[in-house]
């Protein structure tokens, strides 16, 4: 049921071991150049030291170093939050025109910062003794949870003897359910500006029309930059501060790279079940997916309609609508390509196998999976209620908020650290505070109160949540108005411990709505817990079961998780339809064809299809730049998080930008395929032509190519 090449995204230490594959698919380089986690390397840099995480809080896509003055480069669609918040704070359309800065001077403060993972240790045998300790799901699902949080916070000590807070961080992931547990450790470096980012009709270029689709023309890449204190330590915002200087940077390659070569691609991508049993297949596809369609659809149908107030509606209400949009798009696509695959009878038929080898053994952890996943679709229809009810997935911030308040200040607050839930713990209170006062910062009050109304509605037909309704009542833009000012106002005073603040919350209307059902909240939370933990239990029992049944050559690998991993595959088309043949490059003709035909009426959105025209001119009078290469398809193996990834190739130099996968690739999450998994990268070329020739900016384009 699994083998390196079917599952072709390796965990970063894992290197050393598919080092001869990578080596026999065309790697040029050593193991030890590339992971920079596991080997000793003294002053020798590794390009795992060159990738970063990159996000509001650390988290949202990957960048890597390509300069040794800390230039960074990701997505224009990862960068899209900094270059948002720095739009509404300058009262520029910075998305809309795009931005390039004339000089270190010019580049642009912004909320984000990037992670560094340093080091993986090994905590297996610290968690386990925990797992083995304890017999109730709940109690065992409560202990890990403690355990691991207990491992990071000594780590996190440790790594900051100086007590120089937030330059490190430090977290225990699960990579193998009930058997294997990872620390990573990170550099925060807190101070990221924005250098340049291509205006919307060109790093958006085609918009939800081309989403997962190929051909494609987007230049969805975008260029930041860290700094650090004078001294080089990681620090916040500071005028004094400098350009951060990596241990590692990626040379940009001029040449790009052409069809069958060999590319490999570093990154932190999402989450995939690669193994996942046909139960969980069938909850995916019945319940899941379903679900978040309908959601996410109704929301942005919603912001199209709020998001015309006022410019200031429509730059706040963007990054849920470019998010929603993906994720909208994504599950639909995901919902067709497993039902086209027949992935579910694929996996059923290995199933059978397995149980046709191990006997009642198998039989037995299938079937109890399969109730474990029945009762959680019975509880889906409450979940979503009160999920509704807490403002996720793009839903009100005010509702976020409350929930947030109420479970902080009224329940967790009193305990010891060390008994809170994760989030609520002393190391991880900054992170949620900034995250939530920027989901306060973006509340557009028409939007929320419609989100507000919907969630009251669908969760009045289960009477736990009822009284919801009756502490907010029938106004709910009054009540919305007064809960965002005096939520606005004492968040992040009440999570400091501040006795006012928080008596000032405590009798927010929302914060009280959330309390009369917290105890349901509970409930629910506490039962899926405990499902999860059983769970885990039997897919470990499982794994080790496919592991005893399978060849000797078949290797078991984590799935992914949004830690390092590393992917290689080659520059390569593919077969979309019967006599439909795709190519593995795009080039700027196709950029002004898909404008023309949108103008004309042939096809598409004119407002997808706008290109700038200056840059028609500039090809115009120089007809051979439509040669100019703009995306690149390869077969490497990424999901969600790998926006923003490296591609390199043999020799380690950056020969695209990942940003997306064709529809077909859309089933990664649960499968690779050597026919349809395709991923797409903005070619280097297409960087190059439009930073050095079409903004003119021979600084940056300097900088990148280590001309200066």
């Amino acid at each position: 049921m699994a083998s390196p090449l079917r599952f072709r995204t390796w965990p970063i230490t894992a290197t050393k071991n598919i080092f001869p594959l990578l080596q026999e698919m065309g790697l040029k380089l050593t193991a030890e150049e590339i992971d920079g986690t596991s080997f000793s390397c003294g002053a020798k840099p590794t390009f795992s030291e060159a990738l970063v995480s990159v996000g509001s809080t650390g988290r949202g896509g990957t960048g890597s170093f390509i300069s040794d003055n800390g230039l960074i480069i990701t997505n224009w669609h990862v960068a899209h939050e900094a270059v948002r918040v720095a739009s509404l704070a300058a009262d520029k359309d910075y998305l809309a025109d795009g931005f390039s800065a004339n000089g270190q001077a010019d580049e642009i403060k912004s909320p984000y910062e990037c992670w560094i993972t340093t080091s993986c240790v090994d905590v297996s045998e610290r968690v386990m003794a925990v797992i083995k300790a304890e017999p109730d799901p709940l109690k065992r699902a409560n202990a890990v949870r403690d355990c691991t949080q207990a491992i990071a916070a000594e780590a996190q000590k440790v790594a900051t003897p100086d007590g120089s807070e937030g330059s490190v961080r430090c977290d225990v992931q699960e990579m193998l359910p009930n058997e294997s547990y990872v620390l990573f450790t990170k550099t925060r470096l807190l101070d990221v500006r924005i250098v340049y980012s291509p205006p919307k009709s060109l790093g958006n270029f085609g918009g939800d029309t081309d989403n997962f689709e190929w051909p494609r023309h987007t230049a969805d890449f975008a260029l930041l930059r860290a700094y650090a204190s004078p001294d080089g330590a990681p620090a916040t915002y500071s005028e004094q501060n400098v350009p951060y200087k990596p241990r590692s940077s990626i040379v940009v390659s001029q040449s790009g790279a052409e069809n069958d070569d060999f590319v490999f691609l570093l990154g932190f991508p999402g989450s995939t079940m690669r193994y996942a049993p046909v139960s969980r297949l069938r909850f995916e596809d019945e319940v899941t997916v379903p679900a978040r369609v309908a959601d996410f659809g109704r929301k942005l149908s919603m912001i199209s309609k709020h998001e015309k107030v006022s410019p200031e509606a429509a730059l706040k209400l963007k990054g849920h609508k470019k998010g929603l949009g993906n994720e909208y798009k994504r599950c639909k696509g995901k919902i067709v390509m497993m039902r086209k695959l027949g992935l579910i009878k694929e996996r059923a038929a290995e199933e059978t196998a397995l149980i046709a080898k191990a006997g009642e053994e198998a039989k037995k952890v299938l079937d109890r999976l399969t109730a474990i996943y029945g009762e959680l679709k019975e509880m889906s229809a409450f979940t979503a209620a009160q999920d509704a009810l807490q403002g996720i997935y793009g839903g009100s911030g005010v509702l976020s908020a409350g929930n947030l308040l109420n479970e902080y200040v009224n329940h967790e607050f009193a305990k010891a650290d060390e008994e809170r839930e994760s989030r609520f713990r002393e190391r991880n209170l900054a992170i949620l505070v900034k995250y939530f006062k920027n989901r306060l910062n973006d509340v557009v009050l028409p939007y929320d109160c419609e989100d507000i109304a919907d969630a009251i509605k669908g969760a009045s037909v289960f009477d736990e949540l009822s009284g919801f309704a009756d502490i907010i009542g029938d106004d709910i833009q009054a009540a919305c108005a007064t809960s965002h000012e005096v939520l606005s106002a004492n968040l992040e005073k009440a999570m400091a411990g501040d006795a006012a603040a928080m008596e000032a919350v405590k009798n927010d209307r929302f914060v009280r709505a959330a309390g009369s059902m917290y105890d349901a909240y509970v409930r629910n939370r506490d039962k899926e817990r405990a499902l999860i933990s059983e769970r885990d239990e039997l897919f470990a029992k499982l794994i080790e079961l496919m592991r005893a049944h399978s060849g000797k050559d078949v290797v078991f690998y984590p799935d992914c998780n949004g830690t390092l991993r590393i992917s290689a595959g080659h520059v390569s088309g593919y077969r979309a339809a019967d006599a439909v043949q795709h190519l593995s490059k795009t080039t700027l003709a196709g950029v002004l064809d898909k404008a023309g035909d949108a103008k004309a009426g042939g096809g598409g959105d004119v407002h997808e299809f706008d290109c700038p025209d200056r840059l028609v001119d500039l090809v115009q009078r120089d007809p051979s730049k439509a040669e100019t290469p703009c995306c690149l398809l390869y077969s490497t193996d990424t999901v969600g998080g790998n926006s923003g990834s490296p591609v390199m190739n043999a020799n380690g130099e950056l020969v695209a930008v990942n940003f997306d996968r064709q529809r077909q690739g859309l089933m990664n999450e649960y499968k690779w395929s050597s026919h349809f998994s395709r991923s797409i990268g903005v070619d280097v070329r297409f960087v190059l032509f439009l930073v050095g020739v079409y903004d003119g900016n021979e600084r940056i384009l300097k900088e990148m190519l280590r001309k200066e």
